[in-house]
């Protein structure tokens, strides 16, 4: 039997994506359990990465080796969490969910119609642009743990991953404050690429869906 394109077991394959972000960004920081919770967080990363195969093209080959290299950085991470290879993996991560950020922006800039697979793929980019300033605002607190004032008694990943996203949302509650120059201006990014993605994101969105009932009609 033939496997149409762009599925797998009749469902759009960007789904996978979205779900393991999802996993990563809203189940793992509920997990009490700390080694659960070290095992989960290594996982959800890993599948994260993992997934990101299902967005890319045969035409993005060295994509591919892009993500396994970031895979196999995150997975030495576990036997060696020193401060110069926990840089060196999490900007080499920071960077492959850029360039899978731009690959999602193309994938829907090309697309002519709006489907649920082209919907899934914004939520996607949206959530990569939070994971991001995760990675970012982890390898700050790597350099200087007090740049951020997170509360004693909190995990501090968990707690990174909670403020990146309140800050991609333009929430802030102003329970966890930046409290350095460099802390601010990853604030400032993190919002400011959230709110112009988005703005991007919809109006083609919209234009795709206005463009193709003016072509039914």
């Amino acid at each position: 039997m033939s496997k149409k394109p762009g599925y797998i077991f009749g469902i759009d394959n960007s789904i996978f994506l979205l779900l393991s972000i999802v996993a990563f960004v809203f189940i793992f920081p509920i997990i009490d359990n700390v080694f659960i919770h070290d095992v989960f967080v290594t996982v959800a990363y890993t599948l994260v990465l993992i997934s990101m195969f299902s967005i890319i093209e045969y035409k993005i080959r060295w994509m591919k080796y892009v993500i396994i290299v970031a895979i196999l950085a995150n997975i030495i991470l576990i036997f060696d969490s020193s401060r110069l290879l926990l840089v060196s993996t999490f900007s080499f991560s920071a960077v492959t969910f850029m360039i899978a950020t731009g690959i999602l922006i193309d994938h829907i800039a090309a697309n002519k119609n709006v489907s649920l697979g082209i919907v899934i793929q914004a939520i996607s980019g949206y959530l990569l642009i939070g994971i991001i300033g995760v990675l970012l605002n982890a390898i700050l607190l790597a350099f200087d743990n007090s740049a951020i004032n997170i509360s004693d008694g909190f995990d501090r990943f968990s707690s990174v991953i909670y403020y990146s996203f309140i800050t991609l949302t333009t929430i802030g509650y102003g329970e966890i404050v930046p409290q350095t120059v460099t802390a601010r201006s990853i604030s400032i990014f993190i919002g400011a690429a959230g709110q112009i993605y988005l703005t991007v994101i919809i109006a083609m969105i919209v234009g795709k869906f206005l463009s193709a009932k003016v072509d039914r009609n």
